[in-house]
């Protein structure tokens, strides 16, 4: 299994899509050097040249090289891809959430979800809903908590929760796009709490 065409094209995917920490990092990098309106600014133009992109491809039926389809799911190849959805949701979680909350999130979705997939493909034999395994399940449910403990280890009750909700969106999502729903549904546990905790405190 380790050596299956399948297995290979998963991890292929996968360390392609750990370049979504770019896009956070780039964020990062323009708000804490130019502000935030700048740094969403920048997010947004992204967005829409990733959009007209992804217009031309669709629109006019044109076939991409095939190292790059190869990077692509089997619905992805006649609607908008993930990226899209990574970027959509960035915009979203940085101008809603605290930047902490919101930087978590995407490791979740980058790094959490890039090792469910690989070991869920590697080692999932016993199913926990629909296609997903306990293995995969379970190995980005451990990767979420260890993000969460290097980037907020003084808040552990939040970024645990906010580590479970990942794990749990991401394993419920199916006809949405989990790069999109698992930060945001993270983020908003984790913003709620923080806010929770301040009005208590």
């Amino acid at each position: 299994m380790g050596n299956s065409p399948k297995f290979r094209r998963e991890i292929f995917r996968k360390l392609f899509h750990v370049s979504g920490l770019f896009i956070v990092l780039g964020y990062s990098f323009v708000l804490f050097n130019f502000g935030q309106r700048a740094a969403l600014l920048v997010l947004t133009a992204l967005l829409l040249t990733l959009l007209e992109i992804e217009h031309v491809r669709l629109e006019y039926a044109l076939e991409l090289p095939g190292s790059i389809m190869r990077l692509l799911r089997h619905h992805e190849k006649d609607r908008v891809t993930s990226t899209i959805w990574l970027v959509a949701a960035c915009i979203i979680a940085f101008s809603v959430f605290d930047y902490p909350i919101a930087f978590l999130s995407f490791f979740f979705v980058i790094f959490g979800d890039m090792f469910a997939s690989i070991i869920g493909v590697r080692f999932g034999k016993k199913k926990l809903f629909r296609k997903k395994s306990w293995a995969g399940f379970l190995a980005g449910l451990a990767v979420n908590v260890l993000s969460g403990a290097f980037i907020m280890p003084e808040m552990p009750i939040i970024y645990l929760s906010m580590a479970f909700t990942a794990s749990v969106v991401e394993l419920l999502t199916s006809k949405l796009d989990d790069n999109f729903t698992v930060p945001l549904f993270a983020g908003f546990v984790g913003q709620a709490l923080l806010s929770l905790g301040g009005l208590l405190g």
